[in-house]
């Protein structure tokens, strides 16, 4: 069990999740986890849920903390920098989680500490997210090493190599969970349709999710290959398939993925 603690400014959801994820993975006793919000409401309900310790202003918080996660609304995050500045040192980790923030303006306001971002998901809380990270250049993995000591607890850390690519993450992995449930979800209403009892049909349906995904994982081709094997000619797969592309369901899907990364980007332009 590690001895730092970790801060959280902001508890809503995705700071919960990532808060759940790294207690229940052992790596901090959940005292250890400092939290602060203007959401009283939220401070109680993550204190009571989780055990984490409540910081009563975001700068309490900042002087306590080796790693301060800023899971806060994109435009909130330069002005929490800006009231935190006193606190920070050098040496310590400040880590936006808001979609489309530079580090920029924060590494100018904070000066000392380490600034960088991620986008994890809400599979954080069961330790499967999929995390990308932009860090400046000149800052190596060593010295980001104990911000990826606390991710890899959540799921696999990715480091993008070019700032302007977290837009492209944040819908990729932090919204494109919500595509895959909705699709779910889509599934198991379909097959409540055909009688078959919601519990089965969503047991069926996860469970050849996980499948496809560990299928996917493990084969030697491209996934434009490899979903073709499952297609046989004249067939029932061909039926659905041939459908999709009619109704164009492919080009949809991307361009609601587009509208999600220019999404990221007008966040990051305010």
């Amino acid at each position: 069990m590690a001895k730092e603690k970790i801060g959280f400014i902001g508890a809503g959801h995705i700071a919960e999740s990532m808060m759940r994820g790294i207690i229940t993975s052992g790596y901090v006793d959940p005292g250890q986890i400092v939290i602060s919000d203007t959401d009283q409401k939220r401070l109680i309900h993550v204190h009571q849920t989780l055990g984490a310790s409540i910081a009563w202003s975001n700068i309490d918080n900042a002087a306590q903390v080796e790693v301060l996660f800023l899971a806060v609304k994109p435009a909130q995050v330069v002005g929490v920098a800006e009231e935190i500045r006193p606190a920070v040192k050098a040496g310590q980790f400040v880590v936006s989680v808001a979609a489309g923030t530079s580090i920029r303006g924060v590494q100018e306001v904070l000066g000392a500490p380490t600034v960088c971002r991620v986008m994890p998901n809400l599979a954080a809380t069961v330790r499967h997210s999929t995390i990308g990270l932009y860090a400046e250049p000149e800052r190596t993995d060593e010295d980001l090493a104990p911000v990826y000591s606390v991710l890899s607890r959540l799921g696999k850390v990715y480091r993008m190599e070019d700032e302007a690519q977290m837009a492209a993450v944040t819908a990729l992995s932090g919204s494109a969970p919500a595509y895959y449930v909705m699709m779910a979800d889509a599934l198991v209403r379909f097959g409540v349709e055909q009688g078959i009892p919601r519990e089965l049909a969503q047991a069926m349906i996860l469970g050849t999710m996980a499948g496809s995904a560990a299928w996917a994982e493990n084969a030697s081709v491209p996934l434009g290959e490899l979903w073709r094997k499952v297609v046989t000619p004249g067939g029932t797969t061909e039926a659905g398939i041939d459908y999709y592309n009619e109704k164009g369901f492919l080009e949809i899907f991307v361009e609601g993925l587009t509208r999600s990364t220019n999404r990221a980007r007008e966040l990051g332009d305010r």
